[in-house]
């Protein structure tokens, strides 16, 4: 006999598979996940701007960012529902939302080599197998290069 959260969760994923077929869904009624890259110095922390459309689940995983470098979720809207601190971390909305917007930040140790690091952002649902990945490219100049363009 089935739970009443399993109920709960099927009579959600049946809702969310119904939306993606909706005319004027949000971006077409698809799976999406935007990330913007970020330049910084040794000992900074990088901010990475993600926005995500018919999501349910967002993660990241550590590509070529060094798994000493933390990384933290901020100003997430709307606020997920849970946050599972496993590997890969995941950002949970249930029911998937339409529209996520929020920044990962990744604190770059002093004595991080200069060059570029890739971390993939994964936006996908409980419910279904599709899911949508961009790759945010963390570039870390050489200490003493200055980021600040007033001169």
């Amino acid at each position: 006999m089935p739970t009443r959260r399993a109920l709960l969760a099927f009579t959600a994923g049946t809702a969310l598979v119904a939306g993606c077929r909706s005319p004027g869904g949000g971006s077409g009624g698809s799976l999406s996940v935007d990330t913007s890259g970020a330049t910084v110095a040794p000992g900074e922390t990088a901010t990475v701007d993600v926005q995500a459309t018919l999501v349910g689940v967002l993660t990241w995983r550590l590509g070529d960012v060094p798994e000493s470098w933390q990384i933290t979720h901020e100003s997430f809207e709307p606020q997920p529902t849970a946050i599972r601190e496993s590997y890969p971390p995941q950002l949970v909305w249930d029911p998937a939302v339409e529209s996520v917007s929020g920044q990962l930040s990744v604190a770059v140790p002093s004595a991080a080599p200069p060059g570029e690091y890739a971390l993939p952002v994964e936006a996908g649902s409980e419910t279904t197998d599709e899911r949508a990945v961009s790759e945010a490219i963390i570039t870390v100049e050489s200490a003493g290069t200055s980021t600040d363009a007033s001169g």
